[in-house]
């Protein structure tokens, strides 16, 4: 087996392939003082991508699809920060 391959649970071999790299930032929710289990990555590469991880209780997250946002604000040390200003957009 190849350093870039991987064997599956059921035995099938499958190999790793290159997509995209880039930036990103994750930053998650807080409602009424406390952190919820909801997250969003937000990726910008060749192709900008976005999505919300949300922890099943279970030991497994589920990601889902987002519309892709880097206008949006959120705080970092207490001060609003657009995401684009995080990833080094102007």
């Amino acid at each position: 087996m190849e350093d870039y391959e991987t064997k599956t649970k059921q035995g099938k071999i499958e190999r790793r392939i290159y997509l995209d790299s880039g930036r990103f930032v994750i930053y998650g929710y807080e409602s009424e003082g406390n952190m919820t289990s909801k997250y969003r990555i937000v990726l910008k590469g060749r192709e900008n991508r976005s999505f919300f991880i949300i922890r099943t209780g279970t030991g497994k997250n589920i990601a889902l699809d987002a519309e892709f946002e880097d206008t949006v604000k959120l705080l970092k040390d207490g001060e609003p920060v657009q995401i684009s200003d995080l990833m080094g957009d102007k």
